[in-house]
């Protein structure tokens, strides 16, 4: 039940912007379980993350005020089995060299079948972690930013909506969770992607993006990367 947000701009943008979204999908879209988000500037990726929701974060505009970036995604959690709530199933994750940011939403039905080839790496217990190292695996592999999304959940399968970044900047996203459609769109020069709060209409652009133009749905099992 988590909902996502990923964002382009050819400007940087303050952040607090993109968190007033934020807070309007998580409340809509039955999240609240954790939050997180990554972003990168000139210093390079970065990552915050928190157990608590984004509406009950009480760090979050301390710690994220000066944020400015160019190329960002949210990541709002609901949790599929909701005893795995734990700061380390809060997403997104991200190596410790800081060179990869992945987030999911839905259930990877196969990810008991990965796990043990992962389990030296895991820290949660989350089907998106074993997701996250089985994509990481690939990325290193050499496989594209796109190719790696759709081959994870080819292996993974289940359902499926993805959203990378990497230090140069580079931001994809996968749509595969036929529940919780993606859509890409504009406002003014950012180019965004939204999960749909669950709601298979267009009620995610009536309350929260009203001045959102250039809207098409993300066809199913199709990865892209947003420039």
């Amino acid at each position: 039940m988590c909902e996502m947000l990923a964002v382009s701009s050819p400007d940087f943008i303050n952040i607090s912007e993109l968190l007033a979204w934020a807070r309007n999908l998580e409340e809509l879209g039955v999240a609240g379980y954790g939050w997180g988000m990554a972003w990168v500037d000139e210093m390079g990726l970065h990552r915050y993350r928190s157990l608590y929701g984004l509406r009950n974060d009480p760090y979050a505009d301390d710690a994220l005020r000066a944020v400015k970036t160019r190329r960002t995604f949210i990541h709002l959690r609901r949790p599929s089995l909701m005893t795995t709530q734990s700061p380390l199933n809060a997403q997104p994750y991200c190596d410790p060299l800081r060179t990869y940011a992945f987030a999911h939403n839905g259930f990877l039905s196969r990810h008991k079948a990965y796990r043990q080839e992962f389990a030296g790496q895991l820290e949660g217990t989350s089907d998106s972690e074993v997701g996250y190292y089985y994509w990481l695996q690939q990325m290193q592999q050499g496989r594209t930013i796109t190719e790696a999304l759709i081959d994870t959940h080819q292996h993974l399968e289940g359902r499926a909506n993805f959203m990378a970044l990497t230090s140069q900047g580079r931001l994809a996203v996968y749509a595969g969770n036929e529940e919780n459609p993606c859509y890409l769109f504009r406002i003014a020069s950012m180019q965004l992607v939204t999960t749909s709060l669950h709601s298979l209409d267009d009620y995610v652009f009536e309350v929260i993006f009203p001045q959102a133009t250039s809207i098409e749905p993300i066809p199913y099992a199709k990865a892209m990367e947003i420039s």
